[in-house]
């Protein structure tokens, strides 16, 4: 089983999920891309999984293969990894967002509310 992270970037880069993709998503997942060609030109498995998941007819055992190459690639090369993780974050961010929520906090607060509504007052003490 692949990492979840791993799966949605997959999709979105077959094409199975990238048309749900906003502006910020749509940047990330040609950021992602990019990486992935340019990981590609000395890997030759990275390269075959990425054009067979981008082709025309792929389907979802092409999307798991390059999941599963993914998986395989961050666990050998962890610089890489991060590197993927830090530019498909707005992918998989999007792609995993349960009714158009994504709570994101990247730094220092005292007081923090990420919420969807508020029914109801809010006191900080």
């Amino acid at each position: 089983m692949t990492d979840p992270f791993l799966d949605s970037l997959a999709n979105a880069l077959g094409g199975q999920a990238a048309t749900a993709l906003g502006a910020a998503g749509t940047m990330a997942l040609a950021k992602v891309r990019e990486l992935l060609r340019r990981r590609s030109q000395q890997d030759p498995e990275t390269q075959a999984a990425l054009e067979a998941a981008e082709s025309e007819d792929a389907g979802p055992a092409q999307v798991t293969a390059l999941a599963e190459r993914l998986d395989a690639v961050c666990s050998e090369d962890e610089e890489f990894a991060e590197l993927l993780r830090r530019e498909g974050a707005a992918v998989h961010n999007e792609i995993t967002a349960s009714n158009n929520v994504v709570n994101i906090n990247n730094g220092q607060v005292k007081n923090l509310v990420q919420t969807r509504e508020i029914n109801g007052g809010i006191t900080f003490n």
